[in-house]
């Protein structure tokens, strides 16, 4: 596994804009509904979103429950969900906490469901997240990452085959681009580190023509 540097906040604050924007193409809103689908309902559910952003992912399922929680390291990612929760129908509890996720400031076994989107692989040590996420799990875990063949080469090809252009291009693209330097999991090595840390029944699906890993497991 390669050795990557841990982004600060500010990193992240600097570009809300950017990850709004790249969380509303078509293409990550459809992973994001894939990672919706995969760990089955949300009616009754307590909801965790580690890297949340501005809290994209959390409001497509947030019709289906009643309870969500997000948590970034960025504190302009977590005001501007907060701002897109009080501006439209969201679920009767909401809350957006500015925490890193190496350490979730939640008692054990706090959540039904974990989802993080576009994260593990920016970790330094995606190990520790895993860790954290099945402290405070007591359920299913959906995780969302580039897969091993993800890359420029890889995203132009996609491009080229499915005639994005745009924002939708360029987002992908650049996915891409940001993969090439951080983690890319292959689905052998992905199962154990998260076996190692405390999940079972770990499942993987290819989506986006293999440039995309969903994955799903349960708590040990």
């Amino acid at each position: 596994m390669i050795q990557v540097r841990k982004f600060s906040s500010s990193e992240f604050d600097e570009r809300v804009d950017f990850f709004d924007r790249m969380a509303r193409t078509k293409w990550l809103g459809s992973l994001h509904e894939e990672l919706i689908r995969a760990t089955g309902t949300w009616k009754g559910k307590r909801i965790l979103d580690v890297g949340c952003g501005t809290g994209r992912l959390l409001m497509r399922g947030a019709e289906d429950t009643t309870e969500v929680t997000g948590v970034d390291l960025s504190p302009c990612m977590i005001e501007r969900s907060k701002q897109l929760f009080g501006e439209t129908k969201g679920p009767k509890s909401w809350a957006f906490l500015t925490a890193d996720a190496e350490a979730l400031p939640f008692r054990g076994n706090s959540f039904s469901i974990t989802v993080s989107a576009c994260v593990l692989f920016l970790m330094p040590d995606p190990e520790k997240v895993l860790s954290e996420m099945a402290r405070v799990t007591y359920g299913t875990v959906a995780l969302l990452n580039p897969s091993r063949v993800n890359g420029i080469k890889a995203s132009a090809q996609y491009v080229e085959k499915h005639r994005l252009t745009g924002e939708e291009k360029d987002f992908l693209i650049q996915w891409g681009r940001v993969a090439e330097h951080r983690h890319r999991f292959s689905e052998n090595e992905l199962t154990q580190m998260m076996e190692r840390c405390g999940w079972r029944n770990v499942v993987h699906a290819n989506n986006l023509d293999g440039l995309a890993l969903l994955t799903t497991a349960q708590r040990a």
